[in-house]
Parts: structure tokens; C-alpha cells; sequence
């Protein structure tokens, strides 16, 4: 009985291992590498009073609004409730944002320091333009290229 546990184990194991592709996953702005949308790195991202427009939220990434402009911001490491963010706010001198500030992020509305791991503090890393429609361009021309081939057939 005790060998049928160990192949079982086994089997199991090895199959977990054989479901999973070898290559890391890309992290950070490396995961936009080739997309349309990232644009070149900026210094600086100067709001108003502080972020109210994020979105796009990754566990190292996010994007945010600040006018007509769109800018994805990374941060080192994994930011545990930026996937899940309600809340942000800047812990920057004045009013920009640059390399090496902090963003306070919440997964919960309050944002209270007692929820435990609801609310982190995270440096960013990198700053870049980012352009939410460039995206929607490339999807306008497959979409092209699918109506020409659908004529020619």
C-alpha cells in the first residue's frame, strides 16, 4: 500500500511539472515588451493633488490618467494588494511622481494601516508613457486584414 502512495505522489508530481512551460514569466514593464501601448520612459508624473485615475493593475504594475496623458508605472518587486488596489495615493515630494517615491496602496476602500496586508507601501521603479489606444489601432487593422481576406476568399 505504502509503494502505490509513493508512485501516486509520483505521478502526480511529475505531471504538475510537465503542465508547466520552463520559461519565466515576464515581469514588469518586460511583460509589454513588443505591445503597441508602452511608449519610452519619462522622469516625472505631476498630478493635480494626488491619483484618482489607475487602472490596468498588475502585482507590479499599474497605469494611470493624469489629463489627456497615460503613463504605466512600475514598482520593485510585487506590490501584494496593487492587483486588487480600490485605493492610492503618492508619498512623493510635491506633486510629482518620480523613480524612487512611494505609492500607499489599499485593496480596501478604508485604507486604514490596521488591515494587515491590505495596504503596502511601494517604490516605483520606472515610469513610462503609455497610450490605451494604440492597442485598439492594432486591433482596427486585424480586423483589416480580416475583412481583405474574407473579400478574397
Amino acid at each position: 500500500m505504502r509503494l502505490h502512495l509513493t508512485l501516486a505522489t509520483a505521478v502526480f508530481a511529475l505531471a504538475g511539472c510537465a503542465s508547466t512551460n520552463g520559461a519565466p514569466k515576464a515581469k514588469g514593464a518586460a511583460q509589454f515588451e513588443g505591445d503597441a501601448r508602452l511608449g519610452a520612459p519619462v522622469d516625472k508624473v505631476c498630478f493635480a493633488s494626488n491619483i484618482d485615475s489607475f487602472g490596468d493593475t498588475t502585482r507590479d504594475t499599474f497605469t494611470v490618467r493624469e489629463g489627456k496623458d497615460h503613463y504605466l508605472i512600475e514598482v520593485f518587486g510585487t506590490c501584494s494588494p496593487l492587483q486588487h488596489a480600490m485605493t492610492m495615493r503618492m508619498d512623493a515630494t510635491m506633486s510629482c511622481l518620480r523613480k524612487g517615491d512611494h505609492v500607499i496602496v489599499s485593496d480596501s476602500l478604508t485604507g486604514g494601516r490596521g488591515d494587515g496586508f491590505s495596504t503596502q507601501r511601494c517604490m516605483v521603479k520606472e515610469i513610462y508613457d503609455w497610450d490605451p489606444k494604440a492597442k485598439d489601432d492594432a486591433d482596427a487593422e486585424e480586423n483589416d486584414t480580416d475583412a481583405a481576406a474574407d473579400k478574397e476568399s
